[in-house]
């Protein structure tokens, strides 16, 4: 195992019951609280106790490493030995301590850190040139030309419920519910559907967050040598709601008449089935005040919306209220265009679609998914505050995928207790099949046949002869 970490402020706390093996459940002295004297089982208390046991018995390591080797852990010849040990880890330690720049070679090596140092995050930045522990003898002249630098890393996306704090009236900041939670349904429909058909990629890895938001990591060998700039562009592809406008009310979003198709294809399929069906019963954004006069203010015609705004007093109803507001501006885009008004005519025709989009289309965190060296929490992580692990979502079905049945820590460990030791038989084995059967089967089969099909053209090559 080798390390690097950051300077800080503040060294990692690691005292004896951080340090202990932990095999008890009342192994030391912080975690005596998460288990009360003469109750059997862990329990939700303080999740930072309970992680020793979780990264001796239940964090997947090999799992993860061998994703992460891409092939590379195989002893064919032609698999590139170095490949783990220049992939940056990045332990968050008690007291928000960041020990970045940690590289592993095997799951081994990274279980022996897990339970060492206990980290409350784990992030995974790219694969550099050289191994990132190293990286002080590749700054600058003495290197004899080689910079420090990362070669490959996933192309990644993140996406937060946070984001969408305009449209949710049963929710706000980290808190989620069964009613805003379909607007991540939503995303990952969107951008599972965009990523493969728009851009071909066919090995994406969809993980909770552990809270209040998703993240895709796109493994395809194409994907992850990709430049900033590649990055940039795809995620700006996906970037059709761009905020506010000036006056911070006002939703703007990039459109164009007639849609973009992948746009069609997302309007069709999934955001107008969804607005009508689950966001706007849910939300009831045309009934709660300030969220329907906000979305009142994105019809682009005075009269229009006064026509709008007295339909609605026909009705209480969010779904019945929009079922108007549609009627009324389609015959208004009608009338402009029969008067040469195109202006006005264009404005009306985008005005559902506007209103639409702004609300539930995905919001990126552009930022996240722009630069190679961009760090992301790893899968199967354990959210602090929520104790709830980072499981693997399946995209197909995304609409079942409920975050407050996501398991913790705390219950893992007890079925992991009640069943013998089997980790299969628990919640975290279930998680580890999808991650396997949605992802990783597909992917590690082609890595396989790659390692292959080098190994085949080496042993065909022409030797030298002298």
């Amino acid at each position: 195992m080798t390390t690097a970490t950051e300077p800080a402020s503040k060294k990692p706390k690691l005292d004896g019951a951080a340090a202990m093996d932990h095999d008890s459940p009342t192994a030391g002295k912080e975690n005596a609280s998460a288990v009360p004297a003469g109750k059997p089982g862990y329990t939700e208390g303080d999740t930072h106790d309970l992680m020793p046991l979780y990264y001796k018995h239940m964090f997947p390591a090999e799992a993860m490493m061998k994703w992460l080797a891409y092939g590379n852990d195989s002893k064919r010849p032609t698999a590139d030995q170095g490949f783990m040990q220049r992939r940056e880890f990045c332990f968050t330690l008690e007291g928000d301590v960041f020990a970045r720049y940690q590289s592993f070679k095997d799951a081994k090596d990274l279980r022996t850190a897990l339970r060492q140092k206990v980290p409350t995050k784990i992030d995974l930045g790219p694969v550099f040139n050289v191994d990132p522990t190293k990286r002080a003898a590749y700054s600058g002249a003495t290197s004899g030309g080689t910079v420090f630098a990362p070669v490959e890393r996933e192309l990644v996306m993140d996406i937060d419920m946070t984001d969408y704090d305009d449209v949710r009236t049963c929710c706000s900041a980290a808190n989620i519910c069964g009613k805003c939670w379909p607007l991540m349904t939503i995303a990952v429909k969107v951008i599972d559907a965009g990523l493969r058909a728009d851009f071909g990629f066919k090995h994406l890895l969809w993980v909770y967050s552990g809270r209040r938001g998703i993240h895709v990591w796109v493994c395809d060998k194409r994907a992850r040598r990709l430049s900033n700039e590649a990055r940039a562009a795809v995620a700006e592809y996906f970037s059709v709601y761009k905020g506010t406008d000036a006056s911070g009310v006002t939703k703007r979003v990039s459109l164009t008449v007639p849609l973009h198709p992948a746009l069609k294809r997302a309007y069709d399929d999934v955001l107008l089935p969804y607005w009508k069906d689950t966001i706007l019963p849910n939300q009831e954004l045309l009934v709660d005040d300030k969220t329907r006069d906000n979305l009142l203010n994105m019809i682009p015609d005075a009269q229009t919306r006064s026509r709008v705004e007295s339909a609605f007093q026909k009705s209480d109803d969010s779904v019945a209220r929009w079922d108007k507001l549609e009627s009324i501006v389609r015959k208004a885009s009608a009338t402009a265009t029969n008067a040469k008004d195109f202006a006005t005519a264009r404005g009306l025709q985008r005005c559902c679609y506007d209103i639409v989009f702004a609300h539930v289309y995905p919001r990126l965190d552009v930022e996240v998914s722009k630069h190679m060296n961009h760090l992301l929490k790893a899968p199967f992580c354990v959210h602090p505050k929520t104790g709830r692990v980072c499981v693997p979502m399946d995209p197909a079905t995304a609409a079942e995928f409920d975050p407050m049945a996501v398991p913790t820590v705390a219950q893992i460990l007890n079925e992991h207790d009640s069943n013998g030791g089997k980790v299969e038989a628990t919640a975290m084995g279930k998680a580890v099949d999808v991650f396997n059967t949605t992802f990783w089967n597909a992917l590690d089969k082609e890595c396989r046949e790659e390692m292959g099909a080098k190994a085949r053209e080496a042993a065909d090559a022409p030797t030298a002869e002298w």
